[in-house]
């Protein structure tokens, strides 16, 4: 697993982003949450529990996690200390499953294919077709095919474990027009935690990053100053 921080100041509050299967810390480029550091993980090929260590340092960490990431998070979750909000986004604890995640023919197929061709079409699915893929073009991963293709098996393999972690999330972002994750399917994986947003499996990160971060601190005043209240 590859560890990249995107900004370490000393702050008290640390923003950890779990990656998707083969991309890079290119993905998050242009979010700057303020008051927090900010860290994201990739390339799940090799993972050890104790990378995540650095999480013990921060009294408040908020997750988001996308796509496979959000599986990667889950299966973790012991190893990553103070978490105070996590949030998924197109993904679910069950990645390959035929109601509430990827279903396996089509899982299978990408992997069995999975070359730079393909890779260009995977893509094009993610971001919506080739006007939103050109937007996206500077934020594509700067990694070889081989390279994802060798995570994406160990991904597989990682899936058929049976081990019952689970990430206590708060919210759960689904797209539309997720070509990935099935959005019928992520609305099983989620229930009522679910919220739906218009767009592709390719969100606007720095939106719903932005957006959740200042939800998340409003709630943590309104509870401090309610404290405050009760215990002056």
């Amino acid at each position: 697993m590859k560890v990249f921080w995107h900004k370490k100041e000393g702050n008290s509050r640390l923003l950890l982003l779990f990656n998707g299967w083969g991309f890079d810390h290119k993905v998050f480029e242009g979010i700057n949450v303020p008051g927090c550091d900010m860290v994201s993980v990739y390339d799940y090929t090799d993972i050890m529990p104790g990378q995540f260590g650095f999480t013990k340092l921060y009294p408040e960490v908020i997750i988001a996690a996308w796509s496979y990431g959000v599986f990667v998070a889950a299966f973790y979750s012991e190893s990553v200390f103070n978490v105070k909000k996590a949030i998924a986004i197109n993904g679910s604890e069950t990645p390959i499953d035929e109601d509430k995640g990827i279903p396996l023919k089509i899982f299978l197929a990408t992997m069995q294919s999975f070359n730079t061709a393909s890779r260009e079409k995977f893509y094009l699915r993610i971001s919506g077709g080739l006007s939103a893929y050109r937007q996206i073009a500077e934020r594509l991963p700067d990694r070889e095919v081989e390279n994802q293709l060798a995570e994406l098996k160990s991904l597989y393999e990682l899936s058929l474990i049976n081990k019952e972690n689970s990430m206590n999330w708060d919210v759960a972002i689904i797209s539309t027009h997720d070509r990935i994750f099935p959005l019928a399917n992520m609305k099983n994986a989620w229930g009522d935690k679910a919220v739906i947003l218009e767009g592709e499996h390719y969100p606007d990160f720095k939106s719903i990053i932005n957006h959740e971060f200042l939800t998340c601190i409003a709630y943590a005043l309104t509870q401090s100053e309610g404290l405050n209240v009760n215990n002056p």
